[in-house]
């Protein structure tokens, strides 16, 4: 009686191992049916085939070629206002001393340096209000810096002692104000050069992770912002109209396919577009001259996790949606909101703590640090920003099954 029953229940464990295996069978053979479905798709819509995979590396090549053009720099104009006397008062005799005048000697230097060009000096001797005429030339975009001597500039350098040169340059456009100083600087040390006067101390820097001097540095420096927005963004507009109210979605669900089957056959389509996508950017990017410190391997993980946090998002907003309106507008909204967090604009630590926690929770906060190590530092693609990629990622995907369930179709 035993061995009887020890019997159907082995036949009864066999059959359902069986079904079970012909259902995981069914289930990939749908799955199969389904991808091949979506590429025919794709091919159909050449603008998405052309948005997929042409126009990542089509941009990373002209920033790369506009990165490369050789120009001759424009010499920025300023205006020198000097507070300075070459007479020295002996406070005890009340004696006049003549001295060596260091501000013209100044402005001849700032009249050789190729990166200055000087509109007019002002004396403040001769007029009290030269200043005011500086800063309203300055308002007026006449001129991007003002180099102001000091009083005892003469004074200071005839007793060997340092002088100061103070300048105010125009800071409305961030990018420059390092440009700004850099010429200056040019100046400074034209001026010592001339007048065989010797510094008081000497910077010798130590560059650690420097780009070599072989390789374009503003192509390094700005292809690691960009590597983030071009994956991210396009991954995302690429399929956030690949659920709402499409007709083949309502006809497939007259067949045997699931909710479920319909939905992974879409994350693995355009997981395999993302793929050639990473695989086309890496090629295009060190094709341009990408000096690249880590491994190519940890550089295309991070790129493709970037990417499928995108597709990602852009599945869940097509579930949620009802409309391609509706899908466009809440891509704008995610995309702006992302974007303005990313911390690229505003660094994250000068933000208030209740959005610096809202933005380590945003994709692109995580891209450009992740991308960055990889490629200046030779870090390790799993890291907190990898992890933190991954968990947005898994939160996504289940929002997008879970509305995609909850979804109804008129067939």
């Amino acid at each position: 009686m035993m061995k009887f029953v020890g019997k159907i229940r082995e036949k009864i464990i066999n059959t359902n191992f069986k079904g079970n295996l012909e259902n995981l069978k069914e289930s990939l053979f749908r799955l199969l049916k389904m991808v091949k479905k979506e590429f025919r798709l794709l091919k159909t819509d050449k603008m998405n085939l052309i948005i997929a995979l042409a126009l990542p590396p089509i941009i990373i090549v002209l920033f790369g070629s506009m990165s490369n053009i050789k120009y001759d720099p424009v010499p920025i104009p300023c205006i020198v206002v000097t507070n300075d006397s070459n007479t020295f008062i002996n406070p005890n005799n009340y004696t006049e001393t003549k001295i060596d005048d260091f501000a013209i000697l100044y402005v001849d230097a700032v009249n050789k340096s190729k990166d200055l060009d000087l509109i007019a000096v002002y004396n403040s001797s001769e007029d009290a209000y030269v200043m005011e005429t500086a800063r309203n030339d300055l308002i007026s975009s006449r001129i991007q810096i003002i180099i102001v001597i000091p009083v005892d500039f003469s004074e200071m350098l005839s007793s060997r002692l340092p002088g100061i040169i103070e300048c105010i340059p125009e800071s409305s456009d961030f990018q420059h104000i390092q440009d700004n100083l850099n010429a200056v600087q040019d100046s400074i040390n034209i001026f010592i050069e001339d007048n065989h006067l010797n510094p008081k101390f000497v910077l010798q820097a130590y560059e650690e992770y420097s780009i070599p001097s072989n390789y374009n540095f503003k192509f390094n420096y700005n292809i690691t912002l960009m590597l983030s927005f071009v994956i991210f963004g396009i991954s995302t507009v690429l399929t956030i109209l690949v659920v709402v109210q499409e007709k083949p979605i309502a006809r497939l669900l007259l067949t045997p396919a699931k909710r479920v089957e319909i939905l992974i056959s879409k994350y693995m389509t355009y997981m395999i577009i993302l793929s050639i996508q990473v695989i086309l950017l890496i090629t295009s990017c060190l094709s341009q001259g990408l000096y690249l410190r880590g491994s190519i391997f940890d550089l295309f993980i991070a790129l493709f996790m970037v990417g499928f946090t995108g597709v990602s998002i852009g599945i869940f907003i097509s579930a949620v949606s009802k409309t391609k309106t509706e899908a466009n507008q809440l891509f704008f909204a995610f995309y702006i909101i992302i974007v303005i967090l990313s911390g690229i604009f505003i660094p994250i630590s000068a933000m208030p703590e209740y959005l610096q926690v809202f933005a380590y929770m945003l994709p692109l906060s995580h891209g450009d640090p992740m991308i960055r190590g990889i490629v200046t530092k030779a870090k390790s693609v799993f890291g907190f920003d990898f992890f933190s990629l991954l968990c947005i990622s898994a939160f996504f995907v289940i929002l997008s099954f879970i509305a995609f369930l909850k979804r109804r179709y008129e067939v």
